[in-house]
């Protein structure tokens, strides 16, 4: 058998490079030999967002409360005390939601950004939503003041509302919470500039705020009616305030969903990333929308995901080492469900919700 050889010219041919990058996508990416990962429930936003909401609260109630005083009469302005606690409050589930966000992607100067904002936002938000929630809540006291025939009694002055009138002021304040509550939810959206997470953020924020409220006096009376001040009850309203709003933010996003990629292969094998706008970024760069760390084969803006008509399109942005679908290089690609992405050594699996 005669010898093979190779000359400097073929050697350092562009060509035989882009065979042997070929070869190397191949391998990487051919479904058959990657299995589908499970997702840790550690990285389900359900759970993350849970955990961080209720930290994030429960730190703001340990530092309020020292400074709660409630037999004083409270500042003469009606919606500033609500402010002083829920503003904080908002505030902090939108720090919490933004941080977390970031943390669990591994990109901490996204946490850090999306935190502030969230912050700020939550802030903001909740200056208006207090207005409003004061004015519901004051007209479901007096309405249920008026059936239990006290009218301009409240609980706290000894005049304990029973039955329809008790129901009537669990309804009120679910209902002041959902509105108090809206901001806390907003500002992850805000700070990666997506429709899709401000409505997710929005109504997961008002479903938990509407069920934290709801179960504020039941809870207040059934448990804490031997305290001798409201801090327990607070404290209780409030953690669960935080996690109902982080469970619901995260089970609106998993359940509003209609296109993720999952991660196979890769430093955070088994995690979701939602495709939330369009367009979106993968790469390596922290800006990205999709942050694939630790992978030097990535370039730092290495492919984007865009809306075309009611399908997803896979665009390689001029990588060296290319981006692979299916075992084949592609510079742009319908997504399909099912189809298995390589970028370097990092491994996607795309998926979207089944059309009707």
């Amino acid at each position: 058998m005669p010898d093979i050889v190779i000359t400097s010219a073929e050697l350092n041919n562009a060509h035989i490079d882009e065979i042997v990058n070929l070869e190397r996508s191949l391998s990487r990416s051919d479904a058959r030999f990657v299995d589908d990962v499970p997702t840790p429930f550690y990285l389900n936003p359900v759970f993350y967002y849970a955990l961080a909401s209720f930290l994030g609260v429960l730190l703001v109630w340990l530092g309020l409360e020292p400074f709660i005083d409630d037999n004083s009469e409270g500042i003469p302005i009606p919606f500033v005390s609500d402010y002083l606690l829920f503003g904080p409050v908002a505030a902090g589930l939108g720090l919490a939601a933004g941080v977390v966000y970031g943390v669990v992607n591994r990109n901490f100067g996204q946490a850090a950004i999306c935190g502030i904002i969230g912050l700020g936002v939550g802030l903001g938000a909740t200056v208006i939503s207090t207005v409003v929630a004061d004015i519901v809540f004051s007209i479901t006291l007096n309405l249920a003041a008026g059936i239990q025939g006290g009218a301009g009694q409240i609980p706290d002055e000894g005049f304990p509302f029973r039955g329809v009138a008790f129901f009537i002021l669990m309804c009120g304040r679910g209902l002041a919470w959902c509105l108090v509550s809206m901001g806390a939810g907003l500002g992850l959206g805000v700070a990666l500039k997506s429709k899709k997470l401000i409505l997710n953020g929005l109504a997961g924020s008002m479903v938990g705020g509407l069920l934290g409220g709801l179960l504020f006096d039941p809870v207040s009376r059934f448990l804490c009616s031997t305290a001798d001040d409201g801090a327990l009850s607070r404290g209780i309203g409030i953690t669960a305030i935080g996690i109902l709003v982080g469970l619901f933010v995260g089970l609106f996003e998993n359940i509003s969903k209609d296109a993720w990629f999952v991660m196979l292969q890769g430093p955070l094998a088994g995690k979701q990333f939602v495709i939330f706008k369009s367009p979106m970024v993968l790469g390596s760069a922290p800006k990205c929308d999709v942050y694939l760390f630790k992978d030097p084969a990535i370039d730092p803006k290495h492919a984007t995901v865009s809306k075309n008509g009611s399908r997803y399109l896979l665009s390689d942005g001029g990588s060296p080492n290319g981006t692979s679908v299916n075992g084949r290089r592609m510079d742009k690609h319908v997504l399909q469900p099912g189809d298995v992405i390589a970028l370097g050594d990092t491994v996607l699996r795309y998926q979207e919700r089944a059309r009707g």
